[in-house]
Formats: structure tokens, sequence, C-alpha cells
């Protein structure tokens, strides 16, 4: 697709796509229409329907560019302290975008832009940033050998966006410190996987057959 820019500058252009979120949030994607945000940015419509012809190109990219910058991966030295300050960043943006996260997951099956979006720019890059902080642990001695990155990472935003979008219950400060000092770092320091309590033991079945009446003792 030819990108045309906007009239004006990159600025105007921010406020349209900031406008996209704004009126998301207020009607939800399937009520939002290519006009109302356009009344709302006070931008000129028909550039804006040569750039972004379907809402969806509209929405594609506003919400690239909301997640286009995630966190840094922090660098303390100290694995908790990096996992506290990374889960804060976490947090921050599911304060400023759940409720549009939310909204919009409904849609990525019918929309393969909105789903690569979604996928690549928000979720891989900071999978990508959690994985540099681990991997800088590792350098430090600070990890287990067997310790799988891949699922360390998924507990942590599993647990946030389950709060954040189902059960509403707070993503704050504690729940950060009971997520890194109750899951993370025993999974990312202990043994392997495995079983943890020497091998099952096997259930004797019981023996069929007639059972043996006990003898009668003779009375008198």
């Amino acid at each position: 697709m030819t990108v045309i820019p906007l009239r004006g500058s990159a600025e105007r252009e921010a406020d349209l796509l900031a406008a996209v979120l704004d009126v998301l949030r207020e009607t939800g994607y399937e009520r939002l229409t290519v006009e109302a945000v356009i009344a709302r940015a006070g931008t000129g419509k028909s550039t804006v329907h040569r750039r972004w012809p379907q809402k969806a190109d509209l929405v594609v990219a506003a919400f690239g560019r909301a997640v286009a910058e995630p966190p840094g991966a922090p660098d303390t030295g100290v694995l908790r302290d990096d996992l506290l300050a990374l889960l804060e960043g976490l947090r921050a943006e599911l304060v400023s975008l759940g409720d549009i996260v939310a909204d919009l997951v409904g849609e990525l099956r019918r929309i393969p832009d909105l789903a690569d979006a979604m996928r690549t720019g928000y979720i891989d890059a900071r999978a990508e940033t959690a994985r540099e902080v681990f991997e800088r642990a590792r350098q430090r001695g600070e990890l287990s050998e067997h310790a799988d990155l891949d699922l360390l990472w998924q507990v942590v935003p599993a647990t946030m966006f389950f709060r954040a979008l189902v059960s509403e219950e707070p993503i704050d400060r504690d729940l950060a410190l009971r997520l890194v000092d109750g899951v993370v770092l025993p999974l990312a320091v202990g043994r392997p996987a495995g079983p943890a309590l020497g091998p099952r033991r096997t259930r004797t079945a019981p023996k069929t057959g007639k059972a043996k009446a006990p003898k009668r003792s003779d009375q008198s």
C-alpha cells in the first residue's frame, strides 16, 4: 500500500492516531468509524481515506504507533531488581492500553494485519526485552542452567493480562513482588522439571476371588 503523508507534520499524524485510540475507547472497534476519528482530530477527510482506506488500516496504524517503543531492558546488575523494573513498565502499559487490547483481541482472527501488529510489535518486542534481562542474569550466574526462559517470560504477563482483562483485580507493586519472589525467581534458580518426590509407587491391585469366611469358634 502506498503511504501518503498527511499534510502538515508528523505531529498532526500523531494527533490523528491518538484520536483513533480515544474514539476506540469510547465506541469499541465494532462501532468505530473513520469519520468519527476525522471529526475528533480535525483532519482532512480525503487524505485520511487515501492513506487508510479502511478503519482496520487506521486502527493498525494507531495501535502500532502506541506500542512502537517497548520499555527498555533494565540493567541494575541484580535479576530481582531488573524484574521488578520490567514489571513496572508492563504494568504502566496495561494501565494505558489494557482496555484497547481487550477490545481488539476479539478482532485478531478477522484482521491479519492487526494480529501481526499485536504479535510482532507488541508481544514479541516485549518478550525480547525480557529475554535480554534473563540472558544478562544467566551470564552473571544467577539462573539455573535448566531455566526455561520463554516460559519464565510468559508466566508474568499472562497473570497480569488475566487480572487486567478478566478478573479485574489490581495490578500493583504487591502483585509484582509476589510474582517475582513467589514464581519467577524460584523457577529461574530452581532444579530441573521432573518428579520431585521420587518414583511413583504403583498401587497393588486387590486379589480377586471369594474371600474365606472366618472360622467360627465352637460353642458349648
